[in-house]
């Protein structure tokens, strides 16, 4: 299994082009991204999907006449998890805490954001104590 890879703006970008078709040509490609990211060169299209394909693992192709078609190999959701966890591994050490405060940091938090944050903090607890045995007398209590 292919380590996964950092991608740089542009590469993000282009997924998020293909996660949203599901597939797309070069074209379709260069089309998307000169209406949602300014200009971007055909060649230069061409030559970040090959990048992607053949050193990053991050599509695959499939040629319909004349056209190569690019697929995603992994769901957004999927990249995004295993992108998050490189990132929180090489800048943060693996501290979930100290990523947390610096992404806390870096723009105004609203009363809503807080109370949506501890909604999934909540979940992701529940998700992590139900894969562990509970000790005896804490299970479906009210709270």
């Amino acid at each position: 299994m292919r380590k996964v890879q950092m991608v740089t703006d542009r590469e993000l970008e282009i997924l998020k082009v293909l996660w949203a078709r599901g597939r797309a040509s070069v074209r379709e490609v260069q089309d998307d991204l000169n209406k949602s990211a300014g200009p971007v060169a055909y060649s230069t299209v061409q030559t970040l999907l090959n990048i992607m394909e053949d050193k990053k693992g991050l599509v695959r192709h499939v040629v319909e006449g004349r056209t190569f078609i690019y697929i995603p190999k992994k769901s957004s959701d999927r990249t995004i998890r295993e992108l998050t966890k490189r990132f929180l591994d090489r800048v943060f050490d693996g501290a979930v805490d100290r990523m947390m405060v610096a992404l806390l940091d870096t723009k105004p938090t609203s009363p809503a954001d807080f109370d949506r944050l501890r909604a999934m903090i909540d979940e992701a607890q529940k998700q992590a104590d139900g894969r562990v045995e509970e000790p005896a007398g804490t299970a479906n209590e009210a709270g």
